[in-house]
Parts: C-alpha cells; sequence; structure tokens
C-alpha cells in the first residue's frame, strides 16, 4: 500500500470517528476538512501538550503562572 493510500484510509477514519460522535452532521468537503478535522486534531493535540508541558515542568524545563501560561524556568540557558 502506498503512502498516499495509508493518508487517504487514516483521514477517512478520523471522517468516521467524528460522524460516530456526531451522527446529525453534514456538511461540506471545505468544512469537513476545516471543521471537523481540524477540531478532533486539535482537541488531541491539547491531550497531548499538556502531557509534553506536564513532563516538561516535573523536571525543571518550564514553569507554569497561575494565570497557565508556560516559560522557561529561570536558570535554564
Amino acid at each position: 500500500m502506498s503512502g498516499r493510500e495509508l493518508e487517504v484510509i487514516a483521514l477517512a477514519a478520523e471522517i468516521e470517528r467524528y460522524l460516530g460522535a456526531h451522527p446529525l452532521a453534514a456538511d461540506t468537503k471545505e468544512h469537513i476538512a476545516r471543521w471537523w478535522i481540524l477540531r478532533q486534531r486539535i482537541e488531541a493535540t491539547l491531550s497531548l501538550t499538556q502531557e509534553a508541558l506536564d513532563y516538561l515542568e516535573s523536571n525543571g524545563v518550564v514553569v507554569c503562572s497561575e494565570q497557565g501560561l508556560y516559560r522557561l524556568a529561570r536558570g535554564r540557558p
């Protein structure tokens, strides 16, 4: 199977997941790409980003302010 075919199958799975969560959804291909797919990817990335930030914070690389802003820990290059 080619790389392109694998991409198509992966994207089809994302669309199917979205429709599973929103069975009444219907939209144009442009909106599916912009809203359905992007939204799912952002939600997945947010979870992964939080895990990465937690890891960095536990290792003293970043600190998080009370406002939820992350920055390089003082004393780090």
